[in-house]
């Protein structure tokens, strides 16, 4: 045979379909280790009804949900949960123009959870706000004489709207504007460009000021129609103090303290901890803030264990649906288990829950679920 005709054969090769596809699912839907699966949270209703509550009735007042879990208790989930909810809803008009931020990684400083929040709000809305403010720029003058709070920002957003011959001029500008907001030191040359008659930002030195700032940028995003208000998705939120010297964990506290005060119109605080957090203890002003902590509801019967197996299984079949855009017949109202059956489930959730009485803990959804992934690879993978 000539090279030619085995040329043509190279990136042509048959493709291997997946095991799980006779069951009706593109791949395992259970979360491993360090994965989060974000469409499926079960049974956390006194949770979940207190975030609807709240988002359906956004009001001026504090607005506070914090959820306690022991690790691997299923925070991540349901907070990236709430973030996919919200995003649906908003999209379906089922609710206002409220934005889920979901951050972790708090680093050592007020300043590094402002930044993430800055970057999102500013990928989310920055080009619509210019081009809002550019179309009709007797607003901008209204805004400012209206809102004292967000005069300040204002007048830096003049730069920016002012027309420019060369877009790359104004990306430059909208560059400059996200760092300085982010409390980043600009040179002299960067302050130039966000220079309106004569007039330069003054340096953000300090968080109040960072937040100061912040909270103008929500009020002219909530008057331009663009953003009601933020569901900030705060994970991790014990590792704040973690590491830090007592002057620093002090400095943190006030500046969240200040935060949580001067956002509480615009913002809706989510807050994912472990029970009982050592160094936050030390702080109660934080914890009043935070509100009393609803506690993540474990797996703790073989029904309810059967139920997330079934959600996780039902969604892989969507999502298999979407991906192979395949007409799967109707399932009837019997719960499909599929390739797992209740004896597997069974056999899992009492081993899990031996293990955890042992060390005086329930069986939290997490582990629960990394257990039913490796026991479906086994029987489909594996073929056992």
């Amino acid at each position: 045979m000539t090279w030619k005709k085995d040329l043509i054969k190279i990136g042509n090769k048959p493709q291997i379909s997946s095991p799980y596809e006779k069951y009706n699912l593109l791949k395992n839907p259970f979360p491993g280790p360090g994965e989060t699966r974000f469409e499926v949270c079960s049974d956390q209703e006194e949770i979940k009804q207190t975030f609807f509550y709240i988002i359906n009735n956004f009001t001026s007042d504090a607005k506070r949900l914090c959820i306690n879990g022991k690790h691997n208790a299923g925070k991540t989930n349901i907070l990236r949960y709430f973030e996919k909810l919200t995003d649906e809803a908003r999209r379906s008009k089922q609710i206002g123009n409220l934005y889920p931020i979901y951050i972790s990684d708090p680093g050592e400083a007020y300043l590094n959870i402002h930044a993430k929040i800055v970057d999102k709000l500013t990928e989310s809305f920055m080009n619509n706000l210019i081009t809002t403010l550019k179309s009709d720029k007797t607003q901008i003058d209204k805004l400012s004489e209206e809102e004292n709070t967000a005069s300040e920002l204002l007048e830096i957003i003049k730069a920016i709207i002012q027309t420019e011959l060369f877009t790359t001029f104004q990306e430059r500008k909208k560059d400059a504007f996200i760092r300085w907001l982010k409390g980043h030191k600009l040179l002299a040359a960067d302050k130039k460009l966000l220079t309106h008659l004569g007039k330069q930002p003054i340096d953000i030195t300090s968080s109040s000021l960072a937040i100061r700032f912040l909270y103008g940028l929500l009020v002219v995003l909530k008057r331009t129609n663009l953003c009601d208000g933020i569901i900030l998705l705060f994970d991790e939120f014990e590792e704040i103090f973690e590491g830090l010297t007592r002057s620093r964990q002090s400095q943190y506290a006030q500046d969240l303290r200040h935060c949580f005060d001067t956002l509480n119109e615009l913002v809706f605080f989510v807050v994912a901890t472990v029970p009982d957090p050592s160094d936050l203890g030390q702080y109660p002003a934080i914890q009043r803030r935070l509100g009393k902590p609803l506690e993540l509801q474990p797996i703790d019967n073989i029904e309810l264990a059967i139920e997330y197996v079934s959600d996780y299984l039902e969604n892989g079949r969507d999502n298999f649906e979407i991906v192979r855009k395949l007409d799967i017949p109707n399932r009837s109202n019997t719960i499909d288990l599929k390739p797992l059956d209740r004896n597997d489930i069974e056999i899992e959730y009492n081993s899990l829950k031996e293990d955890m009485e042992k060390v005086e803990f329930k069986v939290l959804p997490g582990i629960f679920l990394e257990r039913m992934r490796e026991r479906m690879k086994l029987i489909v993978e594996d073929g056992n």
